[in-house]
This record gives C-alpha cells, sequence and structure tokens, in this order.
C-alpha cells in the first residue's frame, strides 16, 4: 500500500517512514508535495490519489466540514487518515504521535475495507466516519 502525507505534515518524517518500509518492501511512503507538487488544493489531490490508489494521511480535521472536499474524498472512494493533534504542536510531539501511530495505521489499512476515513485521536480508539 501506498501512504501519502499531506503538506501539512513534515515531508522529513515521510521519508523517514518510506526508508523504513523498504526494508519489508510492502508499504511505500511520500509526501503529496514531492509526489504531486506544492499547493496542490485537495480536491485536485484526491483525483491523484485516486489514479495511483494511495491512502491518505493528514490532520486536516476541517476537511470534514467543507461539504466540496468531504463529498469528493467520499465519491472517489479515498481512503483517509485523520490524525488529531493539537493546535500549536511543535515538531518533535508531531512526528512522535506519527511515529507512535504508524503500526495502528498499518493494522487499520490492512484489516479495513476499503474506502475508508478513519480519525486517530492522540489518546482513544480509532473513529471511523
Amino acid at each position: 500500500m501506498d501512504f501519502y502525507f499531506d503538506e501539512q505534515l513534515p515531508k522529513k518524517v515521510a521519508n523517514a517512514l518510506d526508508v523504513l518500509e523498504q526494508h519489508d518492501g510492502v508499504h511505500r511512503v511520500f509526501s503529496t508535495e514531492l509526489e504531486f507538487g506544492k499547493g496542490l488544493k485537495d480536491v485536485p489531490l484526491y483525483h491523484k490519489l485516486k489514479e495511483v490508489n494511495g491512502i491518505l494521511i493528514t490532520h486536516d480535521l476541517k476537511m470534514l466540514t467543507r461539504v466540496n472536499e468531504f463529498s469528493a474524498l467520499k465519491e472517489l472512494g479515498i481512503s483517509a487518515f485523520i490524525i488529531s493533534l493539537p493546535s500549536g504542536i511543535n515538531y518533535t510531539l508531531t512526528y512522535q504521535t506519527i511515529f507512535g501511530k504508524w503500526e495502528e495505521i498499518k493494522k487499520i489499512s490492512r484489516k479495513q475495507a476499503m474506502p475508508f476515513l478513519c480519525r486517530l485521536k492522540m489518546k482513544g480508539q480509532p473513529e471511523f466516519l
């Protein structure tokens, strides 16, 4: 499976996870900025993800309230993880949270029927939307 970190998440974390995942040869991890270009709006991004059968990883909770984006995500059948991070979070806590949730992300991706939309909170169980 190929995972794509949106521009709001650190490219270096995506690159580090990709290096670690290459050892097993099962998953790839990319930054949408590096793969599709910087500044790509969400709906065109969803179309690109559909073309490559990618799973989106973001922390943009507002995408759930933007009707056109949420509809496009559902209509195109894009699977996505929304990682809930507190506002003003620093870089260290961001990458620690992502690395801490990584095994859970892979496990859900293997077991959950596609497409799905899953919110991962800092604490507690995953929430499927």
